[in-house]
């Protein structure tokens, strides 16, 4: 054969022999980076099959690396000061990631606490407390003030308060002797400093003086308290209100009126809680 005839029939050959092409892979810079396009599409032909449908990736610049955009998902890269070629390769490894199906990023975890609602977290940070209080009221017609100790318990309920005070005191001097218990039922709102109260108030009061009598004052009341922490668990309560009521009674001393109840009674208090 002819040196001639072989050189004709290789070229004929070798002219039907398909062409081998690159991997289409498409980089856009979105803003600032730290590399070149060609940086990147070089790293990325070195981890993706070369035959293949063709890659368009999309990176914006972060604080403190790229933000990576394939059509299957994104991913944040952190460089960590790395530049040219070296950040490529990185950004190249996890854009590989999310267009490779086998290697595809796994789904994000999220980690949800037990249902608990607003009621239930508020009733959380807001511990029960025991308070134990003096209190000095003033009653309409009576010369001297009802001196008087309270205890009460004050509970989460659904992010407010529920509250019970059971108090007990004496007029002090007067021309009546007279002893009284008052019963606040209240709910309240309590932040770390002051808290508020209103509710129900019931008085059974127990007048000694002449021929003694028995009765029961009902009415309502608002308070607000200042608490100052004095330990962890404990703290200093201020606190000022008034007790409204609805009946009233009158009391006579040969044939004058000595005492008449309150239509309100304004009080103030001091004294201590403690968290249960």
């Amino acid at each position: 054969m002819s040196l001639k005839l072989a050189a004709g029939l290789s070229i004929v050959c070798g002219g039907s022999l398909p062409a081998s092409a690159e991997r289409a892979i498409d980089i856009e810079l979105s803003g600032p980076a730290p590399f070149e396009a060609s940086e990147l599409a070089a790293a990325m032909r070195m981890r993706l099959p070369a035959d293949g449908a063709a890659v368009r990736v999309r990176v914006t610049g972060t604080a403190d690396g790229v933000h990576v955009d394939t059509t299957p998902g994104s991913r944040d890269v952190s460089l960590r000061g790395l530049a040219g070629p070296a950040a490529a390769r990185l950004v190249a490894l996890a854009a590989s990631d999310l267009l490779l199906s086998d290697l595809a990023a796994a789904p994000e975890l999220v980690v949800r606490q037990p249902a608990q609602g607003p009621d239930r977290a508020a009733d959380s940070k807001v511990p029960s407390t025991l308070g134990v209080l003096g209190s000095a009221a003033g009653w309409e017609g009576v010369r001297s003030v009802l001196g008087a100790a309270s205890l009460d318990l004050a509970q989460p309920v659904r992010g407010y308060l529920g509250i019970i005070e059971v108090e007990g005191g004496a007029i002090a001097g007067g021309d009546v002797a007279l002893i009284a218990a008052v019963v606040r039922v209240d709910g309240g709102l309590r932040t770390s400093v002051f808290e508020l109260r209103a509710g129900l108030t019931i008085a059974p009061i127990y007048v000694r003086t002449g021929a003694a009598d028995l009765t029961a004052l009902i009415g309502g009341n608002a308070s607000v308290r200042i608490r100052i922490p004095v330990t962890r668990a404990a703290r200093a309560v201020l606190a000022v209100g008034a007790d409204v009521f609805v009946t009233r009674t009158s009391y006579l001393l040969d044939g004058a009126t000595v005492m008449t109840t309150p239509r309100a009674a304004p009080w103030v208090a001091a004294g201590m809680e403690v968290a249960l």
